[in-house]
């Protein structure tokens, strides 16, 4: 069951023309259970016009900063983004759900240097994992984040302060696409953006890479910092837009199909269209199951099926060794048996 715990608004901060940091007052009460690790998100859930929205907003508050903090930017036609950064003030209060997600940075890596990819709202975990990293161990951290332009660049007034105050250890690239701006890369993170930081930092002792941002900038910086012989398990992967031609139709499922699903020990059976997300037709069912992005990139409402089977539209997160253990992203899987049976107490 989803557990949301309504909490303040205690500032919000215009960051660019389109986006706004909120940061939330933490009772003595709850901090514990919202304590975080860096690069993890929270999930929101307000009314607005009347519909209950929910989405997920990494945090991007370091972890010794003592407050919690998310960041906004409006995409068109978003309901609750633009909620968000029209509507919301300080005072004002929100549904949040305590921190998940699995894109985090632990102090558990010795003195092995990190590099941070990132594209547009993709900075925000970022800054969580740069300002814990920085401000818990002694590793350098390679910061190149990629924008437009400086004045759609969030966080920038943030990033050069930390710079000022970690000169020979936070070492920051921005990469305009639409700006040429002092000794800043101009164009849009690829390849060779990739084999330009490589070269410059050979002498670090880089040692783990993270990515966070849409679909293609993810994949490419991925593949090619793997085609250098980096393995795999060093780099760390997070979404903030999966690309729609990814996806697999199964909107030409036809039938119903019998779903047990087994909630806090609680097991409910009921039948729905297989041409319908397990999701969708478990909340249909007035089920509260865990979700949150509903775009199966925040990873809330993983599932394992323990009987028949469900093929997911899409999947960015779960690894292999998860889905043959039957994992599911349920926002995104749809069965293809005539019976099925989900738990969610894992």
């Amino acid at each position: 069951m989803s557990k949301f715990y309504r909490l303040t608004v205690s500032d919000i901060k215009k960051l660019t023309e389109d986006s706004v940091k909120i940061t939330f007052a933490l009772p003595e009460l709850l901090k514990q259970v919202f304590s975080y690790e860096a690069g993890q998100y929270l999930t929101l859930q307000q009314d607005v016009d009347n519909q209950k929205v929910r989405r997920a907003y990494s945090i991007c508050s370091g972890v010794d900063e003592n407050q919690l903090s998310v960041a906004v930017k409006r995409i068109p036609n978003g309901i609750f983004s633009t909620y968000a950064t029209t509507r919301l003030n300080k005072g004002d209060t929100i549904e949040v759900m305590p921190p998940e997600g699995r894109f985090v940075f632990l102090d558990i890596f010795g003195d092995r240097d990190i590099v941070l990819f990132s594209a547009g709202s993709g900075v925000t975990p970022m800054m969580s994992i740069a300002k814990t990293a920085l401000s818990k161990t002694d590793i350098k951290v390679v910061f190149i984040y990629g924008n437009k332009s400086k004045e759609e660049t969030l966080f920038f007034d943030e990033i050069e302060q930390l710079r000022r105050m970690y000169p020979n250890r936070f070492l920051v690239h921005y990469v305009f696409s639409r700006q040429m701006w002092g000794e800043n890369i101009s164009g849009r993170i690829n390849s060779q953006v990739v084999d330009f930081i490589l070269e410059k930092y050979r002498k670090l002792n880089l040692g783990y890479y993270y990515i966070c941002g849409p679909n293609e900038m993810v994949s490419t910086v991925k593949e090619h910092i793997l085609s250098r012989e980096i393995p795999q398990d060093y780099i760390f992967t997070e979404l903030f837009e999966i690309t729609a031609s990814k996806s697999d139709d199964f909107s030409h499922l036809q039938g119903k199909v019998t779903v047990s699903c087994t909630l806090k020990g609680e097991e409910k059976i009921f039948q729905i269209p297989k041409n319908q997300s397990l999701l969708e037709g478990i909340l249909s069912q007035g089920i509260d199951v865990p979700y949150s992005c509903l775009n199966g990139v925040c990873s809330s409402c993983i599932g394992k099926i323990t009987e028949g089977e469900a093929k997911m539209a899409k999947n960015e997160t779960l690894v292999e060794k998860e889905i043959s253990e039957g994992f599911v992203l349920s926002c995104q899987a749809y069965a293809v048996t005539e019976s099925l049976k989900i738990v969610y107490d894992i």
